[in-house]
């Protein structure tokens, strides 16, 4: 029961559902993980052409609101026109940033730190928050946020790497998907007391796997499934 307790269930860019018309890195996915009761919620950051930060994954609206526009190269006027359910950072944080933990990842390129740390400048870093990234120069770019509330996300192509630079430079931990998290990673991040965590957690199976080898910080895109297994233990 007490590994049960442990679990910090995150909502992989919210608890989006496209059956039900909740679309990834939206008020409406964030709201609904609140809903549920997620302990966090992790979305992307990207920057406009006017320096406004902004939550969509990919570069480009074409995937999620069917314009061939890139979000770099828009005013954040116009991407509110074209897209005006693509939330700010701003919202985001005032929304939820008391409520629930922030998984803040910087998409590349990322060059805008003064500005990040003004949108979160009402929140302490670590506890309310952590920035993650794929893109390790990201990090060494940094020099106005703690350490401890950095988490690189491991690639297949970069998992050592990435677990000797996360404690080498004492950063907060290391993410990636599960296959790469080996139970060696776990045991050697647990024993320097850092951060693991894995996804993408989507069944009852995985979820139990992860916490019976001590991995309590599990990324979902079934945080409604997940949170029923938990509720239910």
């Amino acid at each position: 029961m007490e590994v049960v307790k442990s679990a910090r269930l995150i909502a992989h860019r919210g608890a989006h559902n496209q059956a039900q018309g909740i679309i990834e890195n939206t008020l409406a996915a964030f709201n609904l993980a609140k809903e549920l009761k997620c302990w966090g919620i992790e979305f992307d950051v990207r920057t406009t052409a006017d320096k406004v930060l902004v939550v969509n994954h990919d570069p480009t609206l074409k995937r999620l609101w069917n314009h061939e526009r890139t979000i770099a190269d828009l005013s954040f006027n116009e991407l509110r026109t074209l897209a005006p359910d693509v939330p700010t950072l701003n919202e985001v944080v005032a929304t939820y940033g008391k409520s629930m933990h922030l998984l803040i990842e910087l998409k590349a390129p990322f060059q805008n730190e003064d500005i990040l740390l003004e949108a979160l400048n009402g929140l302490s870093a670590g506890e309310n928050y952590h920035l993650l990234t794929l893109d390790s120069a990201i990090f060494y770019s940094l020099s106005h946020f703690p350490k401890e509330a950095l988490l690189l996300v491991a690639s297949h192509c970069n998992v050592h790497q990435f677990c000797n630079a996360s404690l080498n430079e004492n950063y907060g931990g290391v993410l990636g998907h599960y296959f790469l998290i080996n139970n060696k990673i776990v045991n050697q991040f647990k024993a320097a007391e850092k951060i693991v965590g894995v996804g993408m957690v989507d069944s009852k199976y995985s979820l139990y796997r992860e916490l019976n080898r001590g991995v309590n910080w599990l990324f979902t895109n079934r945080a409604d499934e997940l949170n029923a297994y938990l509720r239910h233990f």
